[in-house]
């Protein structure tokens, strides 16, 4: 196989690692608007377990994008794209944060409204983490050079990666600027701040870097990150899980072994593309995908409030909403031809859509 092809097939595997955190995350939201825990009480473990893996795995697919689409080529061509990506999402943010506001809290469509959202100055609930992401990018664009000196070296990353876990004891009492909550952290609203997550993004780029696949070592380093979450988690007093909101170490390092699984499931599932095709769509054009499921949900809970249903229905009613906005992709007017032009070649770019702009020597 020539490394031009392995490039290929390392691209399709994270399309699909994407569509798998996309299914979970449209899943969890179903649940949290529209089933009670206190009458389905297993529907609280689900969100539970996909709340752990979901951020994190997206700031991880977002570092190994990255380093494919940006930090393989020099600053002055990945700049621009860069700051496009943080404009798409930054615009997702306004959109899902308008619509919550709109839909669950029943506000009007009012300047005095939507000003705050547009100065990051209201984070509405169920769309922090696109503000995050946004702020992500700036940070990836802003530290652009020694992130990629610190991608070629394997062990320099992977000690970077661990020391920022120390920001996990920020003092996120005094931290009150609703603009630095998604950046830093706080504890005045649920924020997923960039910081702290920010060791699944350096991992992320070393794994598309260096082709990491399987390796026993990791599995060990990510077996032993996801046990001391479990021990902290089973002793805690009533079992109560670490904090989220704002992340401590224990929550950061939880998903390590399940993203793991994620990553190598989904290399498995890339040999066999037919029967995945829908998720990988879904990887392809994940920024859609949130967005438009967020939008119906708030709108379907604001027609629908007391619609209340199991973790089981729960899956039929996610498959449905997923399957209307697959749908809105699939009747999009393409451009005729079908294929890149020659010499370009259809890469994930790092805001989860799909760049053809990338050189095919990249």
């Amino acid at each position: 196989m020539s490394a031009q092809q392995a490039v290929k097939r390392r691209e399709r595997a994270v399309d699909l690692f994407k569509g798998l955190l996309v299914i979970g995350m449209a899943y969890c939201h179903t649940l949290q608007f529209f089933s009670d825990q206190q009458v389905y009480p297993n529907g609280q473990r689900f969100i539970d377990a996909i709340n752990l893996i979901t951020f994190s795995g997206f700031v991880f697919a977002f570092g190994y994008v990255s380093q494919l689409a940006y930090y393989a080529k020099t600053f002055r061509r990945a700049a621009p794209r860069m700051l496009a990506a943080a404009a798409k999402t930054l615009v997702a943010f306004y959109l899902s944060g308008t619509a919550y506001r709109v839909f669950i809290d029943g506000r009007g469509l009012t300047w005095a409204n939507i000003k705050p959202i547009l100065l990051l100055d209201d984070m509405p609930g169920w769309s922090e983490f696109l503000a995050s992401f946004t702020y992500l990018t700036i940070v990836g664009l802003t530290l652009f050079v020694p992130l990629k000196k610190l991608a070629e070296r394997k062990w320099l990353g992977s000690a970077v990666a661990a020391a920022l876990l120390m920001t996990t004891w920020m003092p996120y009492g005094s931290i009150h600027t609703t603009q630095l909550g998604p950046l830093i952290g706080t504890r005045d609203f649920a924020s997923f701040p960039v910081l702290q997550y920010f060791p699944y993004y350096i991992v992320g780029m070393l794994f598309a870097r260096h082709r990491m696949a399987w390796d026993w070592r990791v599995l060990a380093g990510a077996a032993a990150l996801t046990g001391a979450f479990l021990w902290k988690w089973l002793s805690a007093e009533g079992q109560a899980l670490p904090g989220r909101f704002p992340p401590t170490v224990w929550w950061i390092v939880g998903p390590a072994l399940i993203l793991y699984g994620y990553y190598l499931l989904s290399k498995l599932m890339e040999r066999y593309p037919a029967p995945f095709a829908p998720i990988e769509a879904m990887g392809r054009n994940v920024l859609w995908f949130l967005v438009m499921s967020n939008m119906l949900i708030f709108a379907l809970k604001s027609k629908q409030p007391d619609w209340m249903i199991s973790a089981a229905d729960g899956c039929w009613m996610a498959l449905a909403l997923l399957t209307v906005v697959s749908f809105s992709v699939w009747i999009v007017t393409k451009p005729s031809g079908g294929r890149p032009p020659a010499g370009r070649e259809s890469r994930p770019a790092a805001d989860g859509t799909t760049s053809t702009n990338m050189s095919s020597s990249a």
